[in-house]
């Protein structure tokens, strides 16, 4: 019998050239003054062809079509496996040291290796590194792995500031401004008692096109192999390794369905679980300036995966619930803001750590309780920040 199918064959007709929007690069990110309805959009063509299938064939891709579309990887389930079997060996082993840290069986001292991953919120594009909470001696570090993969330094803003490839992932002088991170560290120092080891691999303006490319693809994988090496072969046990994401807001420029989005970060992830991590938390995205639902596809996109796929956990969606007067342009929220979404985010992230599950969380997108599968929040004092308290208004527009 025959039977139709669609070839889709995918154009990308814009490269970025302005810095720190979703749609270009240049080196001052707080001027960029472009606004969405200015971007361009991705442009496809498709074509129908017949092929000849014997019933067999009918049958089994009826049977697929089935299946829930959710990423499953028997090389990547099977690496995630042993990572979740190490951190449970190691946790079993922990001690307190004399200093207060945390230490392996043969005496190494415990670390969680994290990735900040994304584009120029992630890169910190509307942040200042003076506002940025400090991070104490020893609870929170920096491995270089682009500009110097020898030493681990204490985490600083603007973190990944020198971790820049010419040919990959890059920001221009004055993208990174100051970031999530160090109130991320201090958190999840406090939440859980082991320091983050953090990578930085964000740049501005970047769409999952981007980060599905092969140079860039090699880039943050080889970063990530750097890190774990170095810290195998010198005095760390790295427990935990995890990738923060905060992303999306080029794709929703790009007009990426939810349906695309989600194909494009499973190819993005594969590399990054194959190479020993164990989940991916999103942080959605926001709100630009003049529109409050720019981002619902990508939201919704990565709520879905957070929900149906265990290789995804939502973060936080606080930025969902900022006022606009927090934003320092159309697109890139303030240090205040980047604080409280490093703080908020690493709750949850330990949060998984301390117990091996999910948060559910107040989704500030909808106003109503985000529970992961499997998960009853009946009974849970689940609410939403009182932002006032954090030196924030609510987004009542």
């Amino acid at each position: 019998m025959k039977r139709k199918i669609l070839l889709t064959l995918t154009v990308i007709c814009s490269m970025f050239i302005i810095s720190c929007a979703p749609t270009g690069r240049n080196a001052s990110a707080e001027t960029s003054q472009e606004t969405p309805e200015e971007a361009g959009t991705l442009e496809a063509a498709a074509e129908e062809i017949v092929v000849q299938e014997t019933p067999e064939a009918t049958e089994e891709a009826e049977e697929a079509e089935k299946e829930p579309d959710v990423l499953v990887d028997p090389e990547a389930e099977a690496v995630i496996q042993v990572t979740k079997e190490s951190a449970e060996k190691i946790d079993e082993q922990i001690s307190d040291g004399s200093d207060g840290y945390k230490y392996s069986e043969d005496g190494k001292r415990i670390v969680d290796l994290i990735m900040f991953m994304g584009q120029s919120n992630m890169s910190g594009a509307g942040g200042n590194a003076k506002y940025a909470p400090k991070v104490p001696y020893e609870e929170g570090f920096e491995f270089r792995a682009v500009s110097d993969p020898t030493r681990l330094y204490q985490i600083e803003e603007p973190f990944g500031v020198n971790e820049n490839n010419l040919n990959a992932i890059m920001d221009l002088p004055g993208a990174k401004r100051g970031s999530l991170v160090s109130s991320f560290a201090n958190t999840y120092f406090k939440e859980t008692g082991v320091p983050v080891v953090g990578v930085s691999a964000s740049a501005g303006a970047t769409d999952t096109a981007f980060w599905m490319s092969a140079p860039v693809e090699a880039d943050y994988t080889e970063r990530l192999k750097r890190a774990i090496v170095w810290l195998e072969n010198d005095k760390y046990v790295i427990r935990h390794r995890y990738v923060v994401w905060l992303q999306g807001e080029s794709d929703a420029v790009d007009a990426l369905s939810s349906e695309k989005y989600e194909e494009n970060m499973n190819n993005i992830i594969r590399p990054l679980f194959i190479n020993g991590v164990e989940k991916v938390f999103f942080i959605t995205p926001g709100r630009t300036i003049t529109k409050k639902d720019y981002f619902s596809q990508i939201i919704a996109s990565q709520i879905k995966m957070s929900r149906e796929s265990g290789y995804y956990a939502l973060g936080t969606t606080i930025l969902s619930g900022i006022s606009t007067e927090y934003m320092v342009d159309e697109w890139h929220y303030n240090q205040t803001v980047l604080n409280l979404v490093g703080e908020e985010s690493a709750r949850s992230v330990a949060y998984y750590t301390n117990t091996g599950k999910e948060a559910c969380m107040y989704n500030y997108r909808d106003g109503k309780v985000y529970a992961p599968d499997g998960t009853d929040p009946e009974g849970m004092d689940i609410k939403p920040l009182d932002l006032e308290t954090c030196g924030l208004k609510t987004n009542l527009e």
